[in-house]
C-alpha cells in the first residue's frame, strides 16, 4: 500500500546519518522532495550527520585514488563537501538544515579493496572482516548513538546496507549495537533507507543478506510516491566527481521495481520502520 507522504515519518525532527557526501539524496532524496511537492518540507527539522567525511576519492581517477597524501585529501574532501552542500541547499532548502561532520576516514583512505564484478567501485565488508581501525570507528559511532537515541519526536534515518559497502555496514551495525546496549527505553524512532545505487542493482544474494538483517527485528515497510527522475537528475547535477551511469541506473531500476509492484505510473521509494 502506498502511504501518504505526511504519514511516512510522523516525527518532526529528522536526523539522517549519511555514510558519505552523496548518501542523503541517494537514499532519502525521494522522500524529501515529495515533502516539498506537498508543501510539507518546512514542517520538518533536518539534521545531517556525515560520518566518513575524510575522502581522497574522485570517480574515474584510479591514480589519484591511490594518493593518500594530505594534499590529495584536502583536494577531494573540499570538492565533495561543496558538492554535498550545494545539493542539500536545493533538496532541503538553504539554511533549512544543520550539517555535522564526524571526520572519519572513508574506506578508500583505509585502503580497502574494491569488490570485483560490480558496476561501480566500492569495497564490501562486514563484521567478519573489520580491521582494527574499522572497530575503532565502530566504537565511536556507538558512543554518538547514545545521544541520538534519547531524543523525543525524532526520527533517526540510516542506510539498510545493501551490497555491504563496508562504511555503510560499520554505521548500521554500530547504531544497532548501541540501541541494544541501552539501559533505558528508546525515545527515537529508527528508519532504514534503501541505499542507492546499490538497491537498484542488487541480485538475489544481496537481497537475502538484507532480508536476513531485517528479519532480526519487527519491521514495517513504507512505500510512497516520489519523482525518480528528479532524484536521479539531482544526484547527476550536484556530484560530478562521484557519479557514474550506474547511479542513474540504480535509482531508476529500483523505482521501476516498486512502481511495477504497485501497478502505478509514478515513481516509488521505500523505507523500513523499526516497530517499537
Amino acid at each position: 500500500m502506498i502511504q501518504d507522504i505526511k504519514e511516512v515519518i510522523p516525527e518532526k525532527n529528522i536526523i539522517i546519518l549519511s555514510p558519505h557526501y552523496d548518501d542523503v539524496p541517494l537514499t532519502f532524496g525521494g522522500y524529501i522532495h515529495a515533502l516539498y511537492q506537498k508543501g510539507l518540507r518546512k514542517i520538518k527539522n533536518f539534521r545531517i550527520v556525515n560520518i566518513f567525511s575524510r575522502s581522497n576519492y574522485q570517480a574515474r581517477d584510479d591514480v589519484g585514488n591511490r594518493d593518500f597524501t594530505l594534499k590529495r585529501i584536502q583536494y577531494a574532501t573540499g570538492i565533495r563537501l561543496l558538492e554535498d552542500l550545494n545539493c542539500l541547499d536545493e533538496l532541503i532548502g538553504k539554511g533549512a538544515y544543520s550539517y555535522e561532520i564526524k571526520a572519519e576516514r572513508e574506506c578508500v583512505i583505509r585502503q580497502k579493496k574494491w569488490k570485483p564484478g560490480e558496476a561501480f567501485e566500492f569495497p564490501q565488508g562486514n563484521r567478519d572482516n573489520f580491521d582494527d581501525e574499522d572497530w575503532q570507528i565502530f566504537d565511536r559511532i556507538k558512543k554518538y548513538a547514545q545521544e541520538w537515541f534519547i531524543l523525543k519526536d525524532t526520527a533517526l534515518l540510516i542506510p539498510v546496507g545493501m551490497k555491504e559497502h563496508i562504511d555503510h555496514i560499520i554505521l548500521r551495525e554500530a547504531v544497532m549495537e548501541s540501541m541494544s546496549d541501552l539501559s533505558h527505553p528508546i525515545k527515537t524512532a529508527l528508519y532504514f533507507g534503501e541505499d542507492q545505487p546499490y538497491t537498484g542493482l542488487a541480485d538475489s544474494e544481496d537481497w537475502a543478506k538484507v532480508e536476513a538483517f531485517l528479519g532480526q527485528y519487527s519491521i514495517e515497510k513504507t512505500d510512497y510516491f516520489m519523482d525518480e527522475n528528479f532524484k536521479a537528475n539531482l544526484v547527476w547535477k550536484h556530484y560530478p566527481t562521484q557519479v557514474e551511469e550506474s547511479y542513474r541506473e540504480g535509482i531508476l531500476n529500483r523505482s521501476l521495481q516498486l512502481k511495477t509492484e504497485h501497478k502505478g505510473h509514478t515513481g516509488v521509494e521505500r523505507i523500513y520502520r523499526l516497530k517499537r
